[in-house]
């Protein structure tokens, strides 16, 4: 229920190379980030400003798209399009006209006021905030300027708290219009209370995705999750397959997703977590077994549940809070890198690899669901990490920050985001 992890692409980080090694843990953080109250009412976006770059990626052409799979989808390589002004590459996002933007952020925004339990809103935000191709897009100002949603818009409210976010280095915000605006997120959601940072992250996707759909298309609609910006970022897609181990026949039944919810009760990494998440089920007696079309009997069957189709930015959540303990949280380490080769559990043929790399990671310090604190790390472009934690920001070394976000000190990654290389 409380769990979530994050990573995005255009990589900075070399897995075969090891992180240099870390300072004394007194001198953990050595660098910290003051955050103020800005002093100066935000005067709009402006290009350049601020510690990010906006930029057009081919601004006179359009790029082919990632080589088809069998699903008909985007395979997850991504091939070079070009330098940047300064000589570095960019990728080729695949993704959509839409997306036809980079952003760099050159350094951490702004830190955000608690408003009271708003620690689970704050950190969702800050890993929405530093998830690029979303920044890139909202900093264009292609929806705001397009917006026709009537009341609140969840995608015009990110929009301008980005904005005003990356503006505001060295300084805090108070997120005053989402905090107000909970309730349209969620009916079950209440100010002032606690609340789980991944039921709110997944929320307001969704919202986000309702937001910047055109009138009449029905926000569950296939053509919903194609037009859908949300979708062109974070979604992916689910295939249960049943097989028949008498006449091998196969029925598929497929789900779309915007994050994947993994058990870690029995499983001590993210690799393992996901191997049993698509691990094969034996569906061999009583109850158990299958109802094949082919055969019109019940039959012995295999089933698996696998990914068809990678998202483009990955989202991982990983279930703190199960039913195995109710209102107990799962403390335990959850060993991951900041790599993560997602091939091995996808059935859809892609061309290249799907390696992703981590951006951000979500956490939960404390023992319960009714207790304890949400705080985030995020990866800017340079490759600097940095604990944000409401209003504070530090800036960390890898090594010692990752020993943290696994739960070596009563906290535990509860979300992972994770981008292609």
């Amino acid at each position: 229920m409380m769990a979530e992890t994050l990573i995005t692409p255009n990589s900075h980080a070399d897995e075969s190379s090891d992180p240099p090694a870390p300072p004394s843990i007194e001198s953990l953080f050595s660098r910290k980030v003051d955050f103020h109250p800005a002093k100066k009412p935000f005067s709009g976006f402006s290009n350049g400003g601020g510690g990010f770059r906006l930029e057009t990626l081919n601004p006179t052409t359009i790029s082919a798209p990632r080589r088809l799979g069998a699903s008909g989808q985007g395979s997850g390589q991504s091939g070079l399009a070009g330098k940047k002004p300064d000589g570095s590459e960019f990728l080729d996002v695949g993704l959509d006209p839409e997306l036809s933007f980079g952003i760099t952020f050159r350094r951490i925004g702004a830190g955000l006021e608690n408003l009271g339990n708003t620690c689970f809103l704050n950190s969702v935000i800050q890993c929405l905030t530093y998830t690029e191709p979303l920044a890139a897009y909202l900093q264009s100002g292609k929806h705001q300027n397009s917006c026709r949603t009537a009341g609140f818009c969840a995608l015009c409210a990110i929009q301008k708290h980005v904005s005003r976010a990356l503006q505001l280095t060295g300084r805090s915000l108070a997120p005053k219009d989402l905090v107000s605006n909970l309730r349209c997120i969620s009916r079950n959601f209440r100010n002032a209370r606690q609340e789980d940072a991944h039921e709110y992250m997944v929320n307001l996707l969704e919202s986000m995705h309702k937001c910047c759909l055109p009138a009449g298309i029905p926000s569950e609609s296939p053509s919903a999750y194609e037009k859908s910006l949300v979708h062109k970022i974070f979604g992916g897609r689910l295939r249960s397959q049943v097989k028949c181990m008498q006449c091998s026949f196969c029925s598929n039944k497929f789900d779309p997703f915007l994050d994947l919810s993994l058990e870690i009760n029995k499983a001590e990494s993210l690799h393992k977590a996901l191997m049993h998440f698509t691990a094969k089920e034996y569906l061999d007696g009583g109850e158990r077994q299958y109802q094949c079309q082919r055969c019109k009997q019940k039959v012995k069957a295999l089933k698996q549940l696998s990914i068809h189709k990678a998202p483009y930015v990955l989202a991982i959540h990983l279930k703190r809070f199960g039913t195995y303990q109710p209102g107990q949280k799962i403390d335990k380490k959850v060993l991951f890198g900041p790599t993560l080769d997602l091939k091995p559990f996808v059935t859809a043929p892609y061309d290249g690899d799907l390696k992703y790399t981590l951006y951000g990671v979500l956490v939960h310090a404390g023992w319960s669901t009714h207790s304890g604190h949400y705080y985030c790390f995020v990866r800017t472009s340079s490759g600097m990490w940095y604990s944000l934690d409401d209003h504070q920001g530090q800036e960390g070394i890898w090594r010692e920050i990752y020993r943290e976000m696994e739960g070596e000190k009563n906290g535990g990654a509860t979300c992972i985001m994770m981008s292609p290389n």
